[in-house]
C-alpha cells in the first residue's frame, strides 16, 4: 500500500460528473403479494422524496386479468400504464417496472425494464440467456442466500445480471448480504451494489437504506444505463453522497494495468445528518487491505496510491457512519495485462 494523503474538506467536494437519484429497485404492490397499487406505490414513494421506485411483483401473477380504468386487462399490461400515467405526471420522479423470478436453486431474481415478463421458474441458464437475446433486461440478484454461491459464472448472462442486493428489507426487517457479494465478485461476476426496500407494505421509503444511482440526465435511459454500467452503490442513510474512483474510473468500470502499476484511488463523500467515521478498501477475499478513520466528519475526500497486485481483482469502498450505518459501493475492476 502507497501513502494516502488526506485533502480539504468543503462542501464542493462532489464534482458534478452525475446526478445522485436515490431510490429502491425491487417492490411489490397488490398485483402479487404486497399492498396498494401500483399507481398508489408510486405516489407515495414520490411524496416520500424519492426520485425512482421500480415495482418488481412476481411473475406469476402478471396474467391475471384485472380492471384497470374502465378496461380489462392484465396485471402486467396495467403496471406498464401505471408507469406510463405517473411518468408523465411528474418531471422529478421516475417510475420503473419490472419483475421477480425464482431461479431454481440459486434463489429469487429481478428483471427490470423489459416490456415483456415470463411465468414459471428459471431452471435451464441457456433458455433464460436465449430469452434475454430476445428481451434485454436489467437483472438483479434478490436477496441472496446460501444458493446463490451455486451459480455457475456465466459471462454471457453476466451482460445482464449487473446488480446485486448488499441489504434488503423493511419496517425492521433488514438484512445484509455484504460477505455474499463479495464472494459472487471473486467467482468473476461484475455486480454492482444495491440496496432493496423489497416492500409488501404501503411504506415505499419509510426506511433509510437505499440505492443511488449516478446517472448522466434525470430520465428513465440514464437510469437504466447506469443499473447496466453498474454505476450504483448502497447507503443506509438517505443523505448520504458518495463517489468512488481508481485513476479517473468510476465504480463500476474496469481498468487495465501492469503489475505492481501505481493506483491513485479517489474517496469522496458528504452526508449534512449521519456523520462519517471511516472508510475501508476491501478487495479480494473480502480482505480490507486499508482503513481510514475519521472523528465524525459531514465531509470527507482522500486520495491514495495503491500498487496493483494480480491477487486483487476488484475493490470496493465501504463508509461506516454514525448510528450503525454503512454503505459500499460498486467495484472498480482490475485486469491485469
Amino acid at each position: 500500500m502507497g501513502k494516502h494523503k488526506k485533502l480539504s474538506r468543503d462542501k464542493k467536494n462532489i464534482k458534478k460528473e452525475y446526478k445522485f437519484v436515490y431510490g429502491i429497485p425491487h417492490s411489490h404492490t397488490s398485483n402479487s403479494t404486497g399492498k396498494g397499487t401500483p399507481i398508489e406505490a408510486f405516489q407515495y414513494a414520490k411524496n416520500n422524496g424519492l426520485d425512482f421506485l421500480v415495482i418488481t411483483d412476481h411473475n406469476n401473477y402478471m396474467d391475471e386479468i384485472i380492471k384497470y380504468k374502465d378496461s380489462k386487462m392484465s396485471k402486467w399490461t396495467s403496471l406498464l400504464k401505471s408507469a406510463e400515467k405517473i411518468n408523465k405526471k411528474y418531471d422529478n420522479f421516475l417510475a420503473l417496472t419490472g419483475f421477480e423470478v425464482t431461479g431454481t436453486p440459486w434463489g429469487h431474481f429481478n428483471f427490470i425494464g423489459t416490456k415483456h415478463f415470463f411465468k414459471g421458474s428459471i431452471k435451464d441458464l441457456n433458455k433464460l440467456v436465449l430469452w434475454l437475446s430476445n428481451n434485454p433486461s436489467i437483472m438483479s440478484i434478490n436477496h441472496p442466500g446460501t444458493h446463490m454461491e451455486k451459480l455457475p459464472f456465466n459471462d454471457f448472462l453476466n451482460n445482464y445480471l449487473t446488480l446485486i442486493e448488499v441489504g434488503n428489507g423493511s419496517s425492521g426487517k433488514y438484512s445484509r448480504y455484504e460477505k455474499r457479494y463479495y464472494g459472487m465478485l471473486d467467482k468473476g461476476w461484475k455486480l454492482a451494489a444495491v440496496n432493496s426496500q423489497d416492500n409488501h407494505k404501503i411504506n415505499f421509503g419509510d426506511s433509510e437504506n437505499l440505492t443511488v444511482a449516478l446517472v448522466e440526465k434525470f430520465d428513465k435511459k440514464s437510469l437504466l444505463e447506469a443499473f447496466k454500467k453498474r454505476r450504483t452503490y448502497s447507503t443506509e442513510s438517505k443523505t448520504l453522497k458518495f463517489l468512488f474512483k481508481v485513476n479517473n474510473c468510476h465504480m463500476g468500470e474496469i481498468i487495465k494495468c501492469t503489475e505492481g502499476e501505481n493506483l491513485k484511488f479517489t474517496i469522496i463523500a458528504e452526508d449534512t445528518k449521519n456523520f462519517i467515521e471511516s472508510a475501508e478498501i476491501i478487495s479480494s477475499k473480502g480482505e480490507v487491505i486499508k482503513k481510514i478513520n475519521f472523528p465524525g466528519e459531514k465531509n470527507i475526500k482522500y486520495l491514495l496510491n495503491v500498487k496493483a497486485n494480480i491477487k486483487q481483482n476488484w475493490y470496493v469502498v465501504r463508509l461506516k457512519q454514525q448510528n450503525d450505518k454503512i454503505a459500499i459501493s460498486s467495484p472498480v475492476f482490475i485486469k491485469i495485462k
